[in-house]
């Protein structure tokens, strides 16, 4: 398949992906609302909608590196409040979150982190880091937000007991390497974190940048 092709054939597959998923999850909230339910029958209906955003997010995830692969991945980068996105980030994933799953919760830290980048595509890699974490760790993991002392450069890591090493290849990381390397930033993983770091702060209120960003061959 060209990468002309391969673009056009991922959003067609992720239609026809989505379109199933959307009749589950129209089944299950009629299934919430017909009358009360039992514990067992409340896990079971929690289980399939996790299930359901899952696959979702899988979904996206393959549409964004197909992108990247074939050099048509934009950024519209702006000033971002790296900080809030990752408070937001974590209270999604815990939303969704499967019975079970380690918890993640935001580490206390010194206020807002402003840094330049594509809203979206930031908060892409977020969920998939952490959707990524949940698989390593076990427990309760910790998301660190902070910046170098110079304040050239932002950071986010995720911490915790693993029980198997955060850098096992994965396609959540994968994502979360692309998204990285295309904002000019890195992925680093060790047996008990992960961090992301980003190239650089600025000042609120700098000038909104567009660019598109293509993947070295």
């Amino acid at each position: 398949m060209t990468a002309a092709v391969q673009p056009q054939y991922l959003r067609q597959l992720s239609h026809e992906l989505r379109t199933p998923l959307t009749g589950i999850r129209g089944y299950s909230e009629v299934l919430e609302q017909a009358g009360p339910l039992t514990e067992r029958q409340r896990h079971m209906l929690t289980m399939l909608n996790s299930c359901v955003h899952r696959l979702d997010s899988l979904i996206d995830d393959l549409l964004l590196l197909a992108s990247v692969d074939a050099g048509a991945y934009g950024l519209v980068v702006e000033d971002v409040d790296l900080t809030r996105l990752c408070e937001h980030a974590v209270r999604a994933h815990a939303a969704h979150a499967r019975p079970g799953e380690p918890a993640v919760r935001c580490a206390d830290g010194d206020g807002s982190c402003v840094v330049q980048a594509d809203p979206r595509q930031l908060e892409h890699l977020l969920v998939a880091l952490l959707n990524h974490a949940a698989g390593c760790f076990a427990g309760c993991a910790e998301l660190w937000v902070g910046t170098g002392g110079d304040g050239t450069g932002a950071w986010v890591t995720v911490t915790g007991d693993a029980d198997e090493p955060a850098g096992i290849v994965g396609l959540g990381l994968a994502v979360v390497r692309a998204i990285a390397e295309q904002h000019g930033g890195s992925v680093a993983a060790g047996d008990s974190e992960l961090r992301v770091a980003l190239p650089r702060t600025v000042r609120p209120g700098e000038r909104v940048v567009v660019r598109a960003m293509r993947r070295p061959r």
